[in-house]
Order: structure tokens, then C-alpha cells, then sequence
């Protein structure tokens, strides 16, 4: 019986045992099927993923955690001259770096990757290999397998080369003057804010001198237009050989008209220069088809001050001291002085004082409403519902009054601001009246300067908006390229504040000003409004055409809206929808309408 026993024993831990066995083996043999099914898994999902990344543009790099490469497609094959089976287990750093383009540091892309679960477009350089500064943008996105506990890293990298290029082209075409290739009025405008900053912080001595022709007029009437663009481009070689192109700054700001900034010199020595200059101009014979014309110049001196404020000022000092010299016969320079009564006689500005006070008291002034159409056929067809808020000026006779009158002399005697507030008041308070919401209306408003420099000035906006209880959503406001980078955080913080509430922007002449699409950039604007000196040419000028065409190019890459302003016939039109335009904006739409009949059209 004990042997019985003893057997059963046995019996009993033998098949605890094997029991004991068996389950080892399914649970190994659970684990591999489980660690094969995990590793095919990860295989099909990396398959997946290798199959959706070989035909795209952008170069795609898959790295695990520590950086090690597990896959590139083909696009970074190229750029990195490396083949998936030599890249795939090195280190990515082995095989490129990107490179931060202003403080040329490497870029941690993957640490911080790691810390953000946002993938963010950035700008960088790319080094590899066999290539060195590559302009690209890039992103990280994490990557997670089926069964991996730690996620892989998709570094995107676009090559932007060709687009720096262009942005590179369309600067140089924006900053200068295509005829002569000097600084353009806009780059000079800007030269002249730096100057009047450092002569009222430092007492820098710089002067300004404005030279016009005299005999321009007389040359294209009769030689030709030829002809006049040759004078204009012989006159700039002249000139470039009389400065000292290492301080002084010469720019063509108009058809016959040119600038000098003397800079960090005294005014006499710079007299003295300008007027080596008139003797020059006075002893040149323009010799054109056996033709020959004298040529002299009328020059307008400003030593800069103080009290001179802006560059716009000392443009409009400078053009009234040379009419001043051109109504003497021409031939002189004539220097400005702070009350100049000569200049004030024949500014002609100071008349409009009283009567831009007088037009807003008794409020002689009216709003209009201008479309901005969609231009593709669908949308072409539809009824209006964007429009630009223009301001018409009426005299006692109620005969409408140019703005090119009125708008110059409320700058000039910084009137703008009180113009301003009228007009958002006025349109505040006719928009009322809209009760249409599906489309809602929008109408965009003009900005100065001016007044987004006034402290108090947002604070009335945002009042006016919360006084007339209507939908924000229905203002757009416009500002110019010059104003926005006259000022680059107030404009960002004005923009950003008025658009949290629901309005948009437009940024206004886009195209005439310094280094636009690095603004741009900065600028969290809606729309992109071409400047019209480029679309009324567009029919006939090719550069005007690739402007117009690389405008729209970037502008929807940075996710705006661009409108061409000047729109004057069905030919315009079609040159516009085949470019891509989206909206355009002219009498080849609509004229300006009143105000009040716009509002009357979206009133259910």
C-alpha cells in the first residue's frame, strides 16, 4: 500500500510537471506567435508607410528615438546622396544637419520634437554631404508602431531654394528701380527714417537733396519716349560718379526725379556738392538720331532737423523748395528753411487747414463702397458682398473734390487721425442697418499711418465696434506695406488684437515696398491687395505680369486671399483668373457706389 501510495505520489508531482511544461510551452509559444504577429504588424505599417511617402515631394526621414535612421524615401535620397540600405542604421547626423540661418547653429529638431507633440513648420538651412545651405522648411511628426513602446520621428524637409530665389529677385525688382537699378522711392523713404532717427537721437548732420529736370517734358515731346529713358539713364551714371557710394545714397524716386541723402556730413560741404552737380547737369548736351538738347536741373536742398519728422515730410519740404527754384527758371538750388515763406507760398497746402476742419464739422464729406468680386466664373456671377470703404470730399457746391487734393494736405498737417475716426464712425453707424447673415457682408476701411501711431487710437476702434453693436466679422481694415513696417510690433499688436474679435486685414500696394515677403511673414494679414500699379499694366508688361504672378504665388502659399486692385476691362480679368487671382477690384467690376446702397443690399 505504501508503494501504491508512493507511486501516486509521484503520480501527482509528474503531472504537476508536465502540466507545469506544457504551460511554458503555449506561454513561448504564445510569446513568438504574439512577437511574429507584432514584428508582420510593424512591417505592414511601415510598408504602408514607405508606399505613401515614395511619390510626394517632400523629403521624408524616419528616425527611432536615439536618431538612428530606420527608412528615407526617395526625395531624401536625393538630396542627401544616400541609398535607403547605406542610410538605414546610422546615426542621422551622420548624413546631414540642419543649421538655424541667422545664429548658424545646428537645430535640435529632435529633442525638440520630443518635447512638443505639435509639429510645427520651421525655417532652416540643410547641410549635407555634398551640398551646404540648402533653403528649406521642415517638420517632425511622431510615429507610433504597433507594439513599439517608443514612438519614431517623420522629419519632412521641403526644399525652398527655387522660392528663395524668387523671393530673392522680386526684392532686388521691389527695392529698386528697373530702369536704372537705383533704390526705388519706397527703399529710399525708408533710408530717410533712419536718418531723421539718428539726427534726433545723435544730431547726426545729414541733408537731403531733391534734383529734378527741367527739361524733361521737352525731350520726350520732342525726341521720344526713347529717348527720355535714355537722358534718365545716362543722368543716373552721371550722378552715381558724383557721390560717394560708400556714404552717400542716391534713389530715382520719380519719372524725372532723383534723391540724394548726404549723409554724416556738413551741410555746406554738401551745398558744395550739390552744386558740382547743377554746374555738371548745366554743361551736358543730351545727343540723341543728331538731335541735341540741354539739359539743367531745378534742386531742392534740406538740411535735415529735428523738427522734421517723417520721411514724407521732408519729401513734401523738398518738392515745394524745388518748385520754388523751377518757378525762378530752373537752373538753381533752392534751400529749404524751417518757414520758408517762398516754399509755403507755393505749397498751396495751407488753405486746406481750414477747410478739412470746416468739411468735417458740417460733415461735407460721403462714403462710397467699391466691390471686391471674386474672379472665378462661379463666383463672378454671384451678388456682391466685399467692398472697399472709399471717403468723397463735396465743396459748398456739392462738386465732388479729388482725394489726390485732400489726402496729401491731411497728412501733411497730420490730419489724418481726426479723418480716420470719422470715417469708422460713419461706417459703424450705416452698418447698423445690415441684418443679412448668410453671406455676411464685409467692407474694409482704410488706415494711416497716423493714426495707428495715436496711443488711442485701437481704444476708439474697439469702443466704436462695441457701440454699434454690430457683427465684427464685418470689418476689414486695410493698411499699407509702408505703414505696416513703419512700425512692425504696433502694427502686429494692432492686427492681432481687432482680429481676436473677429475682423480681418488686408495689407494695402503690396509690391512697392522694402523686402515684402520677409514682412509678410510677420504680418497675420487676411488679404494680399496687389499694388495697381502692376495690374493696369499687366495686358502688355511682362515684368508687370510676373510680379502680378509671383505675388499670388506666395501669397497663397501663406494661406492669404489676394486681390488685384485696378481692374479696368474683361482683359484684365482673364489675365487675372488664368494667374489665379482670387478677388479683383475696378471699374471693369464696379464703380464706387454709395455707401447707403450697398447697406440696402443685404437687408433682409
Amino acid at each position: 500500500m505504501a508503494d501504491f501510495v508512493d507511486f501516486a505520489s509521484h503520480t501527482v508531482i509528474l503531472g504537476g510537471l508536465l502540466t507545469f511544461g506544457i504551460a511554458a510551452a503555449l506561454a513561448w509559444w504564445w510569446f513568438v506567435v504574439r512577437r511574429q504577429s507584432n514584428t508582420q504588424l510593424h512591417l505592414a505599417q511601415q510598408n504602408m508607410l514607405v508606399s505613401s511617402l515614395s511619390d510626394v515631394q517632400e523629403s521624408a526621414v524616419l528616425v527611432d528615438s536615439n536618431g538612428v535612421v530606420d527608412f528615407v524615401n526617395p526625395a531624401a535620397e536625393r538630396i542627401l546622396n544616400y541609398k535607403l540600405r547605406s542610410a538605414r542604421g546610422k546615426h542621422y547626423g551622420e548624413l546631414f544637419t540642419l543649421v538655424d540661418p541667422l545664429t548658424r547653429n545646428p537645430v535640435s529638431w529632435l529633442d525638440t520634437a520630443k518635447s512638443n507633440d505639435r509639429p510645427l513648420l520651421r525655417y532652416a538651412l540643410l547641410n549635407t554631404t555634398s551640398l551646404n545651405d540648402i533653403q528649406v522648411t521642415y517638420t517632425v511628426q511622431p510615429v507610433l508602431f504597433e507594439g513599439n513602446d517608443k514612438p519614431c520621428y517623420m522629419l519632412l524637409i521641403r526644399d525652398q531654394t527655387e522660392l528663395h530665389a524668387m523671393q530673392l529677385r522680386l526684392d532686388h525688382v521691389e527695392t529698386h528701380d528697373q530702369q536704372t537699378l537705383l533704390l526705388n522711392r519706397k527703399s529710399f523713404e525708408l533710408r530717410l527714417k533712419v536718418a531723421i532717427d539718428q539726427v534726433r537721437q545723435h544730431g547726426v548732420k545729414h541733408s537731403f537733396c531733391l534734383i529734378s529736370m527741367d527739361q524733361f517734358k521737352l525731350v520726350n515731346d520732342a525726341m521720344g519716349h526713347t529717348a527720355g529713358d535714355a537722358l534718365i539713364e545716362r543722368i543716373s551714371r552721371m550722378l552715381k560718379e558724383e557721390i560717394d557710394a560708400r556714404r552717400d545714397v542716391l534713389a530715382r524716386l520719380g519719372g524725372d526725379e532723383f534723391g540724394i541723402l548726404f549723409q554724416e556730413i556738413e551741410p555746406s560741404v554738401a551745398i558744395r556738392a550739390a552744386e558740382q552737380i547743377r554746374i555738371k547737369l548745366e554743361q551736358y548736351d543730351f545727343d540723341w538720331n543728331k538731335m541735341r538738347q540741354k539739359v539743367t536741373a531745378s534742386i531742392a536742398f534740406v538740411p535735415l532737423y529735428k523738427g522734421l519728422k517723417t520721411p514724407n515730410r521732408i519729401l513734401a519740404e523738398a518738392d515745394a523748395a524745388c518748385r520754388v527754384a523751377k518757378a525762378k527758371g530752373g537752373n538753381r538750388i533752392h534751400i529749404f528753411k524751417p518757414n520758408d515763406q517762398e516754399v509755403t507760398k507755393h505749397r498751396g497746402n495751407m488753405v486746406w487747414i481750414g477747410r478739412l476742419k470746416k468739411a468735417i464739422d458740417a460733415s461735407n464729406f460721403k462714403l462710397v463702397a467699391q466691390p471686391i468680386h471674386p474672379l472665378n466664373p462661379v463666383g463672378f456671377k454671384k451678388p456682391f458682398c466685399h467692398y472697399e470703404v472709399l471717403i468723397r470730399l463735396y465743396d459748398e457746391s456739392n462738386q465732388p473734390v479729388s482725394p489726390d487734393e485732400f489726402i496729401p494736405a491731411a497728412e501733411y498737417y497730420s490730419m489724418m487721425p481726426r479723418l480716420d475716426r470719422w470715417v469708422v464712425r460713419k461706417l459703424l453707424q450705416t452698418l447698423r442697418e445690415v441684418t443679412q447673415k448668410v453671406p455676411r457682408p464685409v467692407f474694409a476701411v482704410n488706415l494711416s499711418g497716423q493714426s495707428l501711431d495715436e496711443p488711442d487710437f485701437l481704444k476708439f476702434v474697439l469702443e466704436e465696434i462695441q457701440a454699434a453693436e454690430i457683427s465684427p466679422a464685418m470689418l476689414c481694415f486695410e493698411i499699407t506695406e509702408r505703414v505696416a513696417i513703419h512700425n512692425l510690433e504696433l502694427a502686429q499688436h494692432f492686427i492681432q488684437t481687432l482680429k481676436n474679435l473677429g475682423c480681418s486685414f488686408s495689407l494695402d500696394d503690396f509690391g512697392t515696398g522694402v523686402s515684402s515677403f520677409g514682412y509678410l511673414k510677420s504680418l497675420p494679414v487676411d488679404y494680399l491687395k496687389i499694388d495697381g500699379s502692376f495690374i493696369k499694366d499687366i495686358a502688355h508688361d511682362d515684368v508687370a505680369h510676373a510680379m502680378v504672378q509671383s505675388v499670388n504665388q506666395v501669397g497663397h502659399l501663406m494661406g492669404l486671399q489676394v486681390i488685384a486692385e485696378y481692374v479696368e476691362n474683361e482683359r484684365v480679368i482673364q489675365i487675372l483668373r488664368e494667374i489665379g487671382v482670387d478677388y479683383g477690384q475696378g471699374y471693369g467690376i464696379s464703380k464706387p457706389i454709395p455707401l447707403e446702397e450697398a447697406v440696402r443690399n443685404h437687408m433682409s
